[in-house]
């Protein structure tokens, strides 16, 4: 997987609830998002339409391994990547996706974000991404946690299962010089490999 599940997943949501990019601006040059990854700096509830933000809550590693393998395109001239060592983490993340509104469009589509994570489009990014969206999700109503400030607020959570991999060329030393010592100093110098 080399693309963030975070953008993928806003992919599939704002595909499947045909959702703008963004809202245009304010006079301030503050652009008014639609569905964004969760970062403080954004600023939300600028707008009564529909708000959605993607995060990852925790992230499990149940598989972390290392294969040495032969380099298939070595280009190095004196043979320093003739091997990669290749690291593999396999994860199991608890993902959030939290819709708000100023307006009534967070409680009344709140639920399509599920169906968005069931849909046949969904699952094609899941084969061309090569992760797994899980099949239950955990839906809060938080409205009204920001006090006075009259806000929708849905918070869903479910899991997803990703692979990520990345490979580096390794040093791989099969020449080396061998020598041989006793009391009375070197007595034979091997070299082996060649």
């Amino acid at each position: 997987m080399q693309e963030e599940i975070e953008k993928i997943l806003i992919d599939i949501i704002k595909h499947e609830m045909n959702l703008p990019d963004d809202y245009g601006t304010l006079e301030t040059g503050d652009v008014i998002p639609c569905i964004t990854i969760y970062a403080q700096n954004i600023k939300l509830f600028n707008t009564d339409r529909i708000q959605i933000t993607v995060k990852t809550l925790t992230a499990h590693e149940y598989s972390n391994r290392i294969e040495f393998i032969e380099n298939p395109k070595p280009e190095a001239p004196d043979g320093s990547d003739a091997f990669l060592e290749v690291q593999d983490i396999n994860q199991g993340r608890m993902m959030q996706i939290d819709v708000y509104s100023r307006n009534n469009e967070a409680r009344q589509r709140f639920w399509e974000v599920s169906a968005a994570l069931k849909s046949t489009y969904a699952a094609q990014m899941q084969d061309l991404y090569n992760f797994k969206i899980g099949t239950i999700t955990s839906d809060i109503n938080l409205s009204g946690l920001g006090g006075g400030s009259d806000v929708n607020r849905y918070t869903l959570t479910f899991n997803v299962i990703v692979h990520y991999q990345k490979s580096k060329a390794i040093d791989y030393y099969d020449k080396f010089q061998v020598d041989t010592y006793t009391e009375q100093g070197k007595i034979s110098q091997i070299n082996i490999g060649e």
